[in-house]
């Protein structure tokens, strides 16, 4: 594994205490000896980039912060800095037109960990600047599981309120077929669960117009570990 093989107490980020790098690590792994291009949403101090930079040996490097670490870290071969919101499309685009104006290979999201903000950011990027066939990371999704997070909430099973959808589905359903879970729709948690309709887009379309063929989903694979959610955009075609 590619973490294994750097000296990972010289960069300063929380994904090595958090021990991240064991699930980065084998979605990576095709990616390490390309010359990519990466960009990271929310880089506190900038160690994740210097990680990056050594981890990827032949990727360009973008970071984004709308508090960025000192400009000296923009001296680093091959790493690109620039200050701006998450929550903001035209800056988004700047930061992608300069530095990977035919699309970004990795584009990783540890800024706000505030659902609205990261779909607005996700859809935009994903949909505008990242290869077909590329990866859209997400980290810290489980605080939409805290109460202590601006738009979290402790998820208390069987104790939810069903969205009124839910309860019109249940009206339809076998009353002695087991209910479905309650939906815990709270920040983060709600968008990741909207990515997974996404993936399940043929099916979510399926007879929705009379006519016309179910949509393809625009995601080959998204794949949902412990804090880190993996999005494979689909390959044109």
């Amino acid at each position: 594994m590619r973490s294994r093989q750097l000296p990972l107490e010289r960069y300063h980020t929380d994904k090595i205490a958090n021990r991240y790098l064991d699930r980065y690590d084998p979605v990576f792994a095709p990616w390490v000896n390309k010359e990519l291009k990466l960009l990271e949403i929310g880089i506190h101090e900038g160690g994740s980039l210097l990680l990056w930079r050594d981890y990827f040996p032949s990727g360009t490097i973008a970071g984004v912060d709308i508090d960025p670490p000192p400009k000296a870290l923009a001296s680093e071969e091959r790493i690109h800095l620039f200050q701006g919101s998450q929550a903001d499309p035209r800056f988004l685009s700047d930061v992608a037109n300069r530095v990977a104006p035919d699309g970004f290979d990795i584009i990783i999201d540890d800024a706000s960990h505030i659902g609205e903000l990261t779909r607005k950011a996700f859809w935009h990027l994903f949909d505008n600047h990242l290869k077909h066939g590329g990866l859209y990371v997400i980290e810290d999704w489980g605080t939409g599981y805290w109460d202590d997070w601006p738009d979290g909430r402790t998820l208390r099973p069987g104790r939810q309120r069903l969205s009124s959808a839910w309860s019109r589905l249940l009206s339809r359903i076998d009353r002695h077929r087991k209910r479905p879970s309650s939906c815990h729709c709270y920040g983060m948690v709600a968008f990741i669960k909207e990515l997974v309709d996404e993936q399940g887009a043929t099916d979510v379309t399926r007879g929705r117009v009379t006519g016309k063929a179910a949509r393809q989903s625009k995601f080959e694979s998204v794949l949902v570990t412990p804090s880190i959610v993996f999005v494979r955009k689909a390959v044109a075609g």
